[in-house]
């Protein structure tokens, strides 16, 4: 997070590289009493982002947890996770979750640049469950316009996932100007029907319960579970459906 860095670049366009992140797990993990917690792996920076491909700082974390009982989740958008397989697979508790939230690929390249496509990632998918490893979705952020909630779960249902996560799109800390940007440019006729949506109270959870309702009867429609995680920062509470 740039705040605790010191870079003035915008976010996304700086790295800092642990190289000694596994060295330094390598002795942390030795002296601490983890009680068999979970271990979650890219719940702020992709841990599977371009750069790992020279660095392979995830896949020496993953050699260095092996070695330990430990429940592991990565989070994740990208199908680099497949190089690590041989590793994964020397675990007894592991799941990868993939971010896939739109089918729509010209979006997908606006809003995540430099991540593979959304077709990659339903391949990765694939291989993962075809070795037995557990495999959980994070269609979030839920999009106005761009996420095509039964489309998606017609996928995920054809690939064996059983369960979802979704969140709504969160607004605080500038979040929203790079997305107001792309729109503008790219889709200027959609600008201010998501900026009503967003940041008018009012509209925000209308759509995002209607957005509920039509989960709950997707998630029952394909027997498939669907976590629902709507409101600015937090779990919002909803009106019954």
């Amino acid at each position: 997070m740039r705040r605790f860095t010191g870079h003035n670049e915008k976010w996304g366009d700086f790295v800092d590289i642990r190289v000694n992140a596994a060295d330094m797990l390598k002795k942390e993990i030795k002296r601490e009493k983890y009680n068999n917690g979970d271990i979650h792996i890219g719940t702020v920076t992709d841990p599977y982002q371009p750069l790992e491909e020279k660095y392979e700082l995830t896949r020496k974390i993953l050699e260095v947890l092996s070695e330990y009982p430990y429940p592991v989740s990565i989070l994740t958008k990208s199908d680099l996770v497949l190089r690590d397989l041989d590793i994964i697979k020397k675990f007894e508790n592991v799941d990868i979750n993939f971010t896939i939230n739109t089918i729509d690929e010209d979006w997908k390249k606006l809003v995540e640049p430099n991540s593979p496509s959304v077709e990659r990632r339903l391949k990765a998918i694939e291989k993962l469950r075809g070795e037995n490893i557990k495999v959980y979705v994070m269609m979030g952020p839920y999009w106005p316009f761009f996420t095509d909630a039964e489309k998606l779960i017609q996928e995920f249902k054809r690939l064996g996932i059983d369960e979802i996560f979704t969140e709504s799109f969160n607004t605080t800390g500038g979040n929203f100007t790079e997305v107001g940007n792309i729109l503008r440019k790219y889709y200027p006729q959609l600008l201010p029907k998501i900026e009503s949506i967003f940041f008018n109270k009012d509209n925000f959870y209308d759509f995002y319960n209607d957005a509920q309702r039509n989960l709950l009867y997707l998630s029952e429609k394909y027997d498939i579970k669907i976590n629902i995680y709507f409101g600015i920062g937090h779990a919002a509470k909803f009106e019954e459906s």
